[in-house]
């Protein structure tokens, strides 16, 4: 007894320490466990007859989120209702995807409009297990030829149509509005501002995903390179609120620029990587792969050659 009296505060120390490093290593794999792995799904249409397929390769590669392309005329409300509900049923939230660089325009903002509209009319006729989460863009107006022309203006354009998409979403909903955006965003100015475009996104969005199109995470012109000023000024702007996109699409920009001939155990690895070395910002909410169809062709490629 006088030798556990002796010991008994050195017991009781190492006890907390381990309770504590216990605490720390769940807190630590809860937080990871948190961020999102996203992927674009473009063809919509697959969800007519590939929906459980489609979940089970979102089980099996950890997707909790799903970029799910509205096609109004071609899926049926059904189609969309039981991917929906699968996909929720194993934790898998799922965003309406629409876009097109036109709709930068302010004279193309009905497009827009439609998008909202039927998200919201849909929504309204589904049951809670059915409906989008949220309504991810994908514009990319730099892609237009008046880019290059009045760049400034374009950009004026684009930045009311998100504006409108955020309040015009936000009305009577509680629906999450992203969008897709080029890593080098951030070396465009607000017209009329000093503000970075980048940190105007992420003022007004949920959450922004960069496409930092590069296969791999370390070094010179490295995802994490590329991504890492805007990351690292969304800090203190909004928790959460910026997904790193991959891409393992075959791209003829050449070889750097996708896992295409990496596969997808190496784009899997430099994920590993990347996320360690964004782990301390609070802004960083995960990865996102594009897409899901050309990360699937991977993974099949991938074990008929092994």
């Amino acid at each position: 007894m006088r030798a556990l009296r002796k010991y008994g505060p050195l017991w009781a120390g190492m006890a907390i320490f381990a309770a504590a490093s216990i605490l720390m290593l769940v807190l630590s794999n809860h937080s990871r466990a948190a961020l999102t792995t996203a992927t674009w799904i473009w063809d919509a249409k697959q969800i007519e007859t590939q929906t459980d397929e489609m979940i089970a390769f979102a089980e099996e590669n950890d997707i909790n989120l799903i970029y799910l392309h509205v096609e109004p005329t071609a899926v049926s409300p059904e189609a969309y209702r039981t991917f929906i509900r699968k996909a929720g049923q194993a934790s898998i939230q799922v965003e309406a995807l629409g876009g097109d660089p036109n709709w930068a325009l302010t004279k193309n903002r009905q497009s827009i409009d439609e998008l909202i509209s039927w998200v919201k009319a849909y929504n309204r006729s589904a049951r809670a297990d059915e409906r989008f989460s949220g309504i991810h863009v994908d514009i990319e107006p730099y892609l237009l030829p008046a880019w290059k022309e009045s760049q400034q203006d374009v950009v004026r354009q684009w930045l009311k149509n998100v504006a409108y998409l955020v309040a015009e979403t936000k009305k009577d909903t509680d629906l999450a509005v992203g969008a897709d955006l080029p890593f080098w965003i951030d070396s465009v100015s607000v017209p009329g501002s000093s503000e970075k475009v980048s940190n105007w996104m992420v003022q007004r969005l949920d959450s922004i995903t960069l496409m930092a199109y590069r296969n791999r995470a370390q070094g010179d012109n490295g995802i994490v390179e590329i991504v890492k000023k805007i990351v690292a000024d969304a800090n203190s702007r909004k928790k959460g609120s910026v997904i790193v996109g991959v891409n393992i699409m075959e791209s003829a920009e050449g070889s750097h620029v996708s896992f295409y001939d990496d596969g997808p155990a190496e784009m899997k690895s430099q994920l590993a990587i990347l996320q360690q070395e964004l782990s301390g910002n609070p802004a960083f909410a995960g990865s996102a792969i594009h897409d899901y169809e050309s990360w699937k062709r991977s993974i099949e490629a991938n074990e008929r050659s092994s």
